[in-house]
Formats: C-alpha cells, sequence, structure tokens
C-alpha cells in the first residue's frame, strides 16, 4: 500500500524522479510536436523510462503532463483534449508506478503573458489551470506539483485553481535565473512565504542550474520555512559539444552537491534537465545514508512578514506593532475617485509620492466611495498594478467582500487585510485564509 507523502516525509528524504524531457529527446522526440500527444503514441519509451525511475528509488513519479493546459495545447489544435490527454497520461504513469510510488500531476506555465504583459485575464487563467487540475484529480493523482514556474503571479493562478478542485498535498518549485531571481523578478524567499501562506505542502526550486547553485537559496529559504523545501535541479549548467547540449554534472558528482541541500534543510530532492535514472539511484543511496529530520521535529517559525511581487517585508515585533504611515481612501479624497472613473491615476500618483518620502511601515487602500456612478471592482486589477511601485507593503481595506475577494485574488503577494468596522470578521478571516493574507 502507498504511503502518503507525509508519511514518506517522516520516515525519510523523499526521492522525486528525474529529467523527463531530455530523456524523451534521445529516444526520439523531436522538436515542434506536442510532447503529451507524442508521448500517448510512444507509450513504451514512457513507461521503460518511468520504471528505471522506479527501480532507481523515486518515492515519487511526474505524470507526463507538463504542459497539457488548453493555452498550450491549442498551440497543436488540441485544446478540446483536455482532460481525455490527461486521464490517459496518468494512466501512462500508474502502469509505471505501480501500487508503492506516488503519481504527480505535473503542471507549469502555460507560454502566454498575464494583463498587463499580456493579454490573458487573471479569471482566464484560473479557468484553465482548474480545468487541468480537474482532469489530473479525476484521473486518480495522488498528489499535485506545478513546477518550472517564473511568475510567481502565474503561480499563485495554479494553486487557486487546484485549491478549487482537490485537497490532495500540492508541491511548488520554481526556476531561478543567476541573480537569484525567477524572470519576473522575484526571490525564494518572497515566493516561499507568499505560497505556503496560500496552504501549499512544498515549495522549492527546480532546474535552474546545477544544485551546489541552489545552496544558498536553500539555505535562505530554510528560516522562513512552515513547508518542506524541494530542490530539483539540472545536472549542471549545460554546454554545447559538437552541436549537442550536454549536462556535464556525473551521476556521483550530482549526488554529493544534492547531499548539501539534504544538509542544509531540503527534505525532498530529485533531478531535473540532464538527469536520467543513474543520477535518482546515486542520490538514492546517498540520501539513505544519511540522518533524516523528520517534519515533526522541524521547529516552529517565528517570523511575520507579508510580500509584494518581488519583495519581503520581515516584522520582526509581529503585526501588532505596525504603524499605518499613509491612508489612500477615497471617500475622503474626491478627486481620487473622480480619476478613477475616469480610468486615470494621477491623484494616486502624488498620493504615492508622499508616503515615498514618509517610509511608512504600511500603506492603507479603501476605495470604497458612496458613488453610483463608481464600481470600485472595475479598477482593482490596474489600480493593483499601480501599486506595484509603493515603497512599503499594502493594507486593503473594505466593506464590500466582493472587492476585498478581489483585492486578494489578483495582488501579487501576501497582502495585508486592515479590518473594518462593521464588516463581518468571519468572512474576513475566511478570505484571508484562501489568499494566505493577514488580518489586521
Amino acid at each position: 500500500m502507498k504511503k502518503t507523502l507525509k508519511e514518506l516525509l517522516n520516515k525519510k528524504t523523499v526521492i522525486l524522479d528525474g529529467a523527463t524531457g531530455t530523456n524523451l529527446q534521445k529516444c526520439g522526440l523531436p522538436g515542434g510536436v506536442c510532447p503529451e500527444q507524442w508521448v500517448l503514441e510512444h507509450k513504451d519509451v514512457m513507461i521503460k523510462l518511468q520504471k528505471a525511475y522506479v527501480e532507481a528509488g523515486s518515492d515519487v513519479l511526474y505524470a507526463p503532463t507538463f504542459s497539457g493546459n488548453c493555452i498550450k495545447l491549442k498551440e497543436y489544435g488540441l485544446q478540446d483534449s483536455v482532460s481525455e490527454m490527461n486521464k490517459a497520461l496518468v494512466d501512462v504513469c500508474k502502469e509505471a508506478a505501480g501500487d508503492q510510488v506516488l503519481i504527480a500531476g505535473d503542471m507549469t506555465m502555460t507560454g502566454q503573458q498575464l494583463m498587463p504583459l499580456g493579454t490573458l485575464s487573471f479569471d482566464e487563467l484560473l479557468a484553465c489551470y482548474k480545468e487541468q487540475a480537474k482532469a489530473l484529480d479525476e484521473a486518480g493523482v495522488d498528489l499535485f506539483v506545478v513546477e518550472t514556474m517564473m511568475s510567481l503571479q502565474e503561480t499563485r493562478a495554479a494553486v487557486l485553481a487546484i485549491r478549487e478542485v482537490s485537497v490532495k498535498p500540492l508541491m511548488v518549485t520554481m526556476t531561478f535565473e543567476t541573480n537569484g531571481r525567477t524572470l519576473y523578478g522575484t526571490d525564494p524567499v518572497t515566493a516561499l512565504v507568499t505560497l505556503q501562506e496560500m496552504g501549499i505542502d512544498a515549495f522549492g526550486i527546480n532546474c535552474s542550474a546545477g544544485p551546489d547553485t541552489l545552496l544558498p537559496h536553500i539555505r535562505a529559504m530554510k528560516r522562513y520555512a512552515k513547508v518542506p523545501l524541494v530542490a530539483k535541479a539540472n545536472a549542471g549548467l549545460p554546454m554545447l559539444v559538437d552541436g549537442e547540449t550536454v549536462f556535464p554534472m556525473q551521476p556521483d558528482e550530482f549526488a554529493a552537491a544534492t547531499e548539501k541541500l539534504i544538509e542544509n534543510g531540503a527534505s525532498i530532492v530529485g533531478g531535473c534537465c540532464g538527469t536520467g535514472p543513474a543520477h535518482i539511484k546515486a542520490l538514492s543511496q546517498t540520501a539513505a545514508a544519511l540522518p533524516k529530520t523528520v517534519v515533526s521535529d522541524v521547529p516552529e517559525v517565528t517570523w511575520q512578514a507579508v510580500t509584494t511581487e518581488r519583495k519581503t517585508y520581515d516584522f520582526e515585533n509581529g503585526f501588532d506593532h505596525l504603524e499605518i504611515g499613509t491612508h489612500i481612501t477615497a471617500s475622503k479624497c474626491p478627486e481620487l475617485i473622480e480619476d478613477f472613473k475616469e480610468g486615470m491615476f494621477d491623484t494616486l500618483y502624488d498620493l504615492l509620492d508622499e508616503e515615498a518620502c514618509e517610509e511608512p511601515d504600511i500603506i492603507c487602500v479603501d476605495i470604497d466611495a458612496e458613488d453610483e456612478d463608481y464600481d470600485p471592482c472595475e479598477i482593482v486589477g490596474e489600480l493593483i498594478s499601480e501599486l506595484s511601485s509603493a515603497a512599503a507593503p499594502i493594507a486593503f481595506s473594505t466593506l464590500d467582500m466582493k472587492l476585498l475577494d478581489k483585492y486578494l485574488k489578483l495582488y501579487p503577494g501576501r497582502a495585508l487585510v486592515k479590518y473594518k468596522e462593521g464588516s463581518n470578521i468571519k468572512n474576513v478571516e475566511a478570505l484571508a485564509v484562501k489568499y494566505g493574507a493577514v488580518v489586521i
């Protein structure tokens, strides 16, 4: 009988599988085709690879559903096959996994950018991820993994979508550039703090580079981690040798470098691009020889922090001592309401310029107003985009639960909610829990 992810974590360092894409390319996967469709047409290749990972010591196999979302599949005219394809791909994985190894429903980015950089709305992205998550849940995966993510906001959408259809364990891994940030500018600690408060079960890094380059990030996250940390690195930085992309780290070297990640806090480890069954076997043997700190032995963290998309604000004295240095209150500023009604933000810019000089602990935003020609819900998306330039974390305050829901859904970090007299505190707290916000 399979052990759950939590049961495994309380016994051992959990071993994930290795690379899928780079190994399938060696077996004939050509460029320009839908990888998910190719796997279904070459099931024997996928089953052979995953069985090799099981024999090498993997506790978790990633189902080959990586880009099986409707936006990505549309590139191949397969957008109407999301449910059918994901369920069939999970069945392929089940044949390889047997009755001992966990199967993770694998999800990743869509390749389309969210507004305002792109044309994709947050709600459209939610619907896309929810369709895939529902199919994976119905297919019987044991857990979910959202991986190789570069955008914190897109990752939040995937987490929210999965949590709408399933309570199964959820791991998230993001990929970071050599500067220690994602392509969209988020650092590992900020991503961890934001996402673990939304109820994920493990967080970490995949792809990026070799395991040695992940060490400072694992160390930095350890102080803030309420959930197990994940490391699934490439077999070093790729090199071009005789026109072929080669990943230089051999299995023993890869395992030795990953050993340092385990010693510094990673509880779930595996391999990404360039790794194969031999790497996972070496890693499994190395991990088995190390002392294990089980989940129940991890000390409770005492920090208090909120985030924007690109920064963590750590309040050592807790949230009870915060000072609201700036109030942006629409009901007390007719010019602000008139600006909002016309889709303008000049008055907001002036207020933000003033607070930038004062350096407040937090900025409280309250755009409620009694004006029948004004609907604050219509401007929330652009408002939050404009607030990204603020020099302090944001607290939202409103009596309207529909508006609060939209604030917290679209805010790309861990927000604060300033309780407003007259609100139903239970409703406020329920939304805060859903989105990982803090009520003050």
